[in-house]
């Protein structure tokens, strides 16, 4: 007799999800696989963020089960490429293959502009942050922790072209994603009156 699949709770509100996204780290995510379906629609929330002219430039490139592998060794091969090496050592893959199964998700980001481009780079970046924003507070309301790296492997030329990534695609970092364990983490911020200057009056 097989299982029952485990209940899942109702999603935040938008507002709360905005309040409790975090970053939680790798070491206190579950192995619990995230369902494709839910994979799914992350991925559709992230579809419908904005983007000036309605380029729609953000890609992604999802990892699960042993593609992670893949990404590990592409990564690997990038950090080595950095230290002037040309392939990495088996102490270095190693550590790699055993960060990249910590979080049962991994996806590569990037902006890919029109072949013609009608909007400079910096706003197709700028539209998929907004993406990677979305894809997060979506994962939050569903009781997905995330966190998105922008370390020197995961933007190097090699990690661009192993993934089959034109020439003009900038890459934009690695976004993980996974259940936490325990307490999801509490947050703080300063004063918002601290940041915010009201002009009423000409």
């Amino acid at each position: 007799m097989s299982a029952l699949p485990e209940a899942q709770p109702a999603p935040l509100d938008l507002l709360t999800a905005v309040r409790e996204r975090r970053t939680v780290d790798l070491n206190r995510l579950s192995p619990r696989p995230i369902p494709t379906s839910t994979l799914l629609t992350l991925l559709e929330a992230a579809n419908w963020a904005p983007s000036h002219g309605r380029t729609e430039p953000w890609r992604f490139v999802v990892f699960t089960g042993e593609g992670r592998m893949r990404l590990a060794e592409t990564l690997a091969t990038s950090l080595a490429r950095l230290k002037g090496e040309a392939e990495p050592g088996p102490d270095v893959l190693r550590a790699q293959r055993e960060r990249q199964r910590l979080a049962p998700v991994w996806l590569v980001v990037a902006a890919e502009p029109a072949e013609k481009p009608r909007m400079p780079l910096h706003e197709e970046q700028w539209a998929v942050a907004c993406a990677v924003q979305t894809l997060m507070l979506a994962a939050r309301a569903l009781g997905i922790a995330s966190k998105w790296i922008t370390n020197a492997p995961s933007l190097h030329e090699h990690t661009r072209q192993a993934l089959g990534f034109g020439e003009g695609v900038s890459l934009m970092g690695l976004v993980y994603l996974g259940y936490p364990q325990g307490e999801w983490p509490a947050g703080e911020r300063r004063p918002v009156a601290d940041k915010v200057r009201w002009v009423e009056e000409a």
